[in-house]
Order: C-alpha cells, then sequence, then structure tokens
C-alpha cells in the first residue's frame, strides 16, 4: 500500500464539507480533491475526504496525499476499511477473484451497467483460479468460450460476446501489473486472439414492415405503438419500458431519458415523430408509463415481452429479427434523411461511433443517394440492376453513339 508523504490525518463525526478554491472534487465519484501545484508543493497532490457511518456513528477522515492518481484511489479505500474497522485490501492476491475484486474498489465498488455480466461470468467462471496457473487456464478457457453452447441459450457464444470477457480479462491484468502484483500479463494473443465481430445486417422492407405492425396490432396490442417509436426512433428496449408520463415535455416533442437508466448509464432525449404526437395525447389519465398494458383494470409497464414479439414475428411470418434491430432500422433511416451522425449519435445515446456498425449498408434510400460526376449531357444512369431490355436498349444506345 502507497504510504502518504506529509499525511495530515482528522478523525472526527462528519460535518459539511469545507469548500475548497484549489482543486476539483469528487475525482472519479469518488471524495478527491485534485490540488494545483504551488510554489511550496509544485507536485501533483490530492485531498481525501473519507467518510463512513461505524455503528450509527459518522466518520470522517481527512489526509493529504502526494503520489499518483491510482495510488491516491488505493489510499482512499485503505482509509475508508480503517474507518470501518477493517483490514485493507492486500497488495498479494492469490487467485484472479481477488484481482477482480480489486478491479471493483478501484472503480469506487460499482461496476458499470454494461459490464455486469460480464463481470458476473469471470467471477464465476475463474474467480477461484490461482494466479500461477492462470496462463494455462486462460489458454482453455478462451477454447471452452468457442465451442461450448451457452447454458442459457443453447447456443454458441458470439464473438462479440467472446470478445467483451478478453477485453475485460485484459484490463484486469493490466491493472494488476500497474499495482505491482503481477510482472507481466499472462495474456497473449497467440492462444486467447481477438475474433472478428460481424455487425447484423437484418433491414425490413415495406411489406414486412408492414406485416409486424398488422400482427401486433391484432396479436400484441400492447406492443404496437412501441414498436412504431422504434423503428422511428433509436431506443433500447430497457429505456422503451421503463419510460414515464412525467418525462414527456409535449411542448418541446421531446422524451426525457435520466442518467442511470441508459446500458452506459448516461441520459439523452428521444424525440417524438410527427405521427406519435396523437399516441402520446391520448394516453389515458391514470397511466404512468408511456407504453403499457392493461392488467385487471391496472396499468402496468411492459417488462419482459419476448413471448408476445416471438408470437407476432410468427404470424407476420418474419425470421430472424430482434427487437433490437428496430435501433439499427431508426438510425439508418435517420442518417438517410439527412440527420447529422452526430445528432443521430446524440439520440441513440451512442458515446462511441456505433453507425459504422448499426447502419445498413443495403439500405435502398442509400442507392439513390449516389451522384455519379459525368459531367456530360448525353451521359445514362441505370439504377443498380438492369433487365434484358434495358441491357438491349443501352447496348443500342452505345451503338448510336459510336457511329455518330
Amino acid at each position: 500500500m502507497a504510504a502518504a508523504n506529509g499525511a495530515q490525518k482528522y478523525l472526527y463525526p462528519a460535518c459539511p464539507s469545507r469548500p475548497t478554491k484549489e482543486g476539483i472534487p469528487m475525482l472519479d465519484g469518488l471524495n478527491i480533491t485534485l490540488l494545483k501545484p504551488n510554489k511550496r508543493f509544485p507536485y501533483t497532490r490530492y485531498r481525501l475526504d473519507v467518510r463512513a457511518r461505524v455503528g450509527g456513528t459518522p466518520r470522517r477522515r481527512f489526509e493529504t496525499f502526494s503520489g499518483t492518481k491510482l495510488e491516491a484511489k488505493e489510499r482512499y479505500f485503505a482509509l475508508l476499511a480503517e474507518l470501518k474497522g477493517q483490514e485493507g485490501l492486500p497488495i498479494q492476491a492469490k487467485t484472479f477473484g481477488d484481482l477482480l475484486e480489486r478491479y471493483r474498489a478501484i472503480r469506487g465498488g460499482l461496476i458499470p451497467r454494461s459490464q455486469r455480466s460480464v463481470f458476473d461470468y469471470l467471477v464465476r467462471d475463474l474467480g477461484s483460479v490461482e494466479l500461477r496457473a492462470l496462463p494455462d487456464v486462460l489458454e482453455r478457457y478462451a477454447g471452452v468460450l468457442r465451442a461450448v453452447p451457452s447454458a442459457r441459450t443453447g447456443k454458441r457464444l458470439s464473438n462479440g460476446s467472446v470478445n467483451r470477457r478478453r477485453a475485460m480479462i485484459a484490463v484486469v491484468l493490466n491493472l494488476s501489473v500497474e499495482l505491482g502484483i503481477m510482472e507481466k500479463s499472462p495474456l497473449k494473443k497467440a492462444f486467447f486472439p481477438k475474433l472478428k465481430e460481424v455487425p447484423r445486417d437484418r433491414y425490413l422492407s415495406d411489406i414486412e414492415r408492414q406485416r409486424l405492425l398488422n400482427a401486433l396490432e391484432r396479436e400484441a396490442w400492447h406492443l404496437l405503438h412501441m414498436t412504431r417509436f422504434a423503428l422511428l426512433v433509436p431506443c433500447r428496449k430497457g429505456e422503451l419500458v421503463k419510460m414515464r408520463r412525467e418525462d414527456l415535455d409535449m411542448m418541446n416533442s421531446r422524451i426525457r431519458v435520466h442518467n442511470g437508466t441508459t446500458k452506459n448509464d448516461r441520459g439523452c432525449w428521444k424525440p417524438i415523430p410527427e405521427e406519435m404526437r396523437g399516441y402520446f395525447r391520448s394516453l389515458p389519465p391514470g397511466c404512468p408509463w408511456l407504453f403499457y398494458r392493461r392488467e385487471k383494470g391496472e396499468y402496468r409497464p411492459l417488462g419482459d415481452f419476448k413471448k408476445a414479439w416471438r408470437c407476432a414475428l410468427k404470424h407476420a411470418g418474419i425470421e430472424d429479427f430482434r427487437f433490437h434491430d428496430t435501433r439499427h432500422i431508426a438510425m439508418t433511416g435517420l442518417v438517410d434523411a439527412g440527420t447529422p451522425e452526430r445528432a443521430v449519435m446524440n439520440v441513440a445515446g451512442c458515446v462511441t461511433n456505433m453507425l459504422s456498425t448499426y447502419y445498413h449498408h443495403g439500405s435502398e434510400k442509400a442507392l439513390t443517394l449516389v451522384k455519379f460526376p459525368s459531367g456530360k449531357s448525353d451521359s445514362w444512369v441505370y439504377p443498380g440492376y438492369t433487365s434484358s431490355e434495358e441491357t438491349e436498349k443501352s447496348g443500342h444506345l452505345e451503338t448510336k453513339k459510336a457511329v455518330s
């Protein structure tokens, strides 16, 4: 554990935070303030404000720490353990599960929503593996992930799922090297390579889209309006089922998605298409949800609707289509309509540029936007397909040009 240089410690009941003009508080969600260097202290310093409640009694400790950002976080959790009467996390770890717990502690004890399932899988699969046996186990684990089907779905894991587990393993091992727990990372690309990911490109034609909406109207009416909205505005399923009435802003035609309720924990605004305004105006007065179902005279959220969704797809005669594909379709439609890519990313709630993955390259609208720089008045441009009659016509025109 890194030692504090010139640490000043105080232990007394909690009181309101004292304002500081020297730095920026709340570093990475922790009560750590980055102090600016001055003539007396020309190096980087952090002010730690650690709080805990022991037996109903609030306790607090201040400390000025000089070192790196990572060492400051380590010192913060060590002080927190001392306040609670516990021992700090050992710098030496015996199993891969100890490294995972250290990774959790460095992140403030919270794992992002998008990484929780991957973290839990690694704790279950590799938590008891000793560090000295980790290189051989990782090699076997890579083969198991690629060959053994999932117990939940009965299918083999996709390349993206395998890559996400590999990425978290790499992050945890690199952290252990930085902390001095391990000399070097045992993860090698030779026996655990990153797999190539092929994005889904399932697109609904106009006929399939109408068949789907008709089937929803007959078999699952409670999913009809949510699907209409999802085909126009890029949303995740979890965002749609959690939308509440107080988040609706009809004055500005938008819906608020709050922080902490999305996959990346970042909120955004969803615009309301003109054809959906009538639906939102006609919401029942006592319904707290924007998309709902009625059960025994009560308005309830949609929850998990996989069974009703599969039934509607079966009646519509549509195969290999997931509800998340509507997000891809909506983003493609916004781009084809001329919406700037940055605006599409903001509406969809993307942190990185996912348009290269989500945009359907076989979109018919994309072909109509192609313009050829011919520059000649007698040039001829035909669609991507040609019939036998058009081929003969094109050959006749080329012959006519050559004769003239």
